[in-house]
């Protein structure tokens, strides 16, 4: 690798500078002598801190794609790496690792290999990490022990997320190392000639290079395989017990990333925060195991959270899937009943919020599709419902606005005749009860002035009397019994009184109380009724018929009640 003491060239650099190592066309370079060497993908060097103090922008424009920096000197950290690693990577160069090794056992080697991994953790490694064996307190182990140590150094390299290699001469390669027991990349080195090692991925041609911006000499590599489908720019990396996320290469810090399955934050130190974090006053929740970002609903020990796709808890309304929920100002799912400024929704148990009809406690209530509590009249589907002040669906006879309407148990309002209570009232298109002569269907009904029950039997109507049926159809023509008959105007109903009348070329006196009477003629005919004289009674006042009305499909004119008068 590098030497411990520079040897400089007898003549000066620029003498050999154009020609050494230098490429003559794609992806063939040469060596000193002129000698080709062909498959070559990138050119680079090696380097610790015995060449000083290095230009890094000039060696960038030598045609030097990376740099392999030496990390350890006397069992420090070499002096120099941090300077080279920061100005190589400013510089554009991309950066590789090797360790000159003194370990004599795998013990050695792994904390070799801690040690290392330690130093770069900080540095953007995008090139191998090299385990330089050529110490000559190793000379004495065994082939195997060797080969035991390559794979315990390059195992905890890899387990880290990096490429590990073998860097060695051919001579150790062939006689030194048992490399049958080695199943990593070599980089390989022999001076000026070709190396006899086969198909390493890496070669040290010369140790004796000439690159402008370094004084004296530089190892020159010449780099056969592309690492860059290898080693992987971003990814996590368990460094020691703590792990890190590499963007492009870097270690990233103070900032949020996205690995592919979820969003991070990492803290200053490079690790992933976790639990509760509040930036911008926008605060997030990240898993406390893994650090990764919460989206969507989280159960803590309070209730129900929510995270919007961004991580940023919410508070208020947020719309999840079909479905909308509501969280207090500590972010806290709600259920049950919520006023919203003025208006109120429920929340069922699962938070969504409520539309359409809900029953809760046994009270049906109407929410529209914004979820709003509806109250008053309400036309839902095909009918209309009435909802109290607050929002409470009302069954049976409600006054609204000063009108009485009819709600069946369903709530569905109701119109035409209807039963209540075993009473007969009558509902107009509209739903509003009727009261006083209504004519429905060519037949005529009278609905009480003040409460629109149906009436039958007798009733007084503007000092008019008139009669209805057991179904509440107003009659017309005669009626009566044995006691007395009456006669009903036939186009109107109201019955005579006080005034002679012809039925049917018939002439009849009817008195103040309607009694209808035949005045005597000389030749009555045979049509007339065998009517007795009437009694001296009044008709029944309204209220006093005896008749309870029975509702009937067949609303007949003829019918007449028998009344007793």
């Amino acid at each position: 690798m590098a030497l411990a003491v520079t040897i400089l060239s007898a003549c000066p650099p620029a003498a050999y500078a154009a020609s050494t190592h230098s490429k003559i066309e794609e992806g063939i370079y040469q060596l000193r002598d002129g000698t080709p060497v062909p498959g070559i993908f990138a050119r680079g060097i090696d380097i610790s801190h015995w060449q000083g103090t290095i230009d890094w922008d000039k060696v960038a424009q030598n045609d030097i794609s990376f740099v392999m920096l030496g990390t350890r000197y006397k069992g420090q950290v070499d002096p120099l790496f941090r300077q080279n690693a920061e100005g190589a990577a400013k510089a554009g160069i991309q950066i590789g690792i090797y360790l000159y090794s003194y370990a004599t056992d795998v013990a050695m080697a792994e904390a070799e290999a801690d040690f290392v991994l330690d130093l770069i953790k900080d540095y953007p490694v995008s090139y191998p990490v090299a385990f330089d064996l050529e110490d000559n307190t190793q000379s004495s182990l065994s082939p195997q022990q060797l080969a035991a140590m390559v794979n315990a150094f390059c195992k905890k390299i890899e387990d880290a997320g990096y490429h590990a290699i073998l860097y060695a001469n051919d001579y150790w390669l062939a006689n030194r190392i048992d490399m049958s027991q080695v199943n990593y990349d070599v980089w390989v080195a022999r001076y000026e000639k070709q190396h006899a090692y086969a198909a390493p991925v890496m070669w040290q041609a010369t140790n004796t290079g000439y690159i402008d911006g370094i004084n004296g000499d530089v190892d020159i590599d010449f780099q056969y395989k592309d690492f860059s489908d290898i080693i992987i720019p971003d990814l996590w990396r368990t460094i020691g017990d703590k792990t890190y996320y590499y963007q492009n290469y870097q270690m990233q810090k103070d900032t949020w990333i996205h690995d592919g399955t979820g969003w991070f934050f990492m803290r200053a130190d490079g690790q992933a925060a976790n639990g509760w974090l509040t930036q911008d006053n926008t605060t997030y929740y990240l898993d406390p195991n893994t650090g990764k970002m919460t989206v969507g609903w989280l159960a803590d020990g309070d209730g129900w959270r929510y995270f919007n796709t961004s991580g940023a808890m919410q508070t208020g309304w947020i719309h999840d899937g079909s479905y909308w929920y509501y969280l207090d100002q500590n972010a806290l799912m709600q259920t049950g009943w919520l006023q919203d400024k003025d208006t109120w929704y429920f929340l069922k148990e699962s938070g969504r919020m409520s539309d359409g009809w809900q029953q809760i406690n046994n009270i049906w209530y109407y929410f529209n599709s914004n979820g709003a509590m509806q109250t008053g009249q309400q036309q839902i589907g095909d009918y209309w419902y009435y909802l109290d002040d607050n929002g409470a669906m009302q069954t049976g006879k409600q006054q609204i606005d000063g009108r009485q309407y009819y709600f069946d148990p369903s709530g569905a309002m109701q119109t035409g005749s209807q039963e209540i209570d075993g009473n007969w009232y009558y509902f107009d298109e509209s739903g509003v009860m009727q009261t006083g002569l209504r004519q429905i269907e060519n037949r005529w009904y009278y609905y009480h002035e003040q409460n629109g029950i149906m009436m039958t039997g007798w009733q007084l109507i503007n000092n008019i009397w008139y009669y209805f049926d057991n179904s509440g159809v107003m009659q017309t023509g005669w009626v009566g019994s044995d006691a007395a008959w009456y006669y009903l105007n036939p186009e109107n109903g109201q019955m005579y009184a006080n005034t002679q009348i012809t039925v049917d070329g018939i002439t009849y006196q009817a008195d103040e109380n309607g009694v209808c009477t035949v005045i005597a003629q000389d030749a009555p005919s045979s049509d007339t009724p065998d009517m007795p004289q009437p009694e001296d009674k009044q008709p029944p006042q309204p209220g006093d018929s005896s008749v309870e009305p029975e509702r009937s499909d067949n609303h007949s004119s003829t019918y007449i009640s028998p009344f007793q008068p």
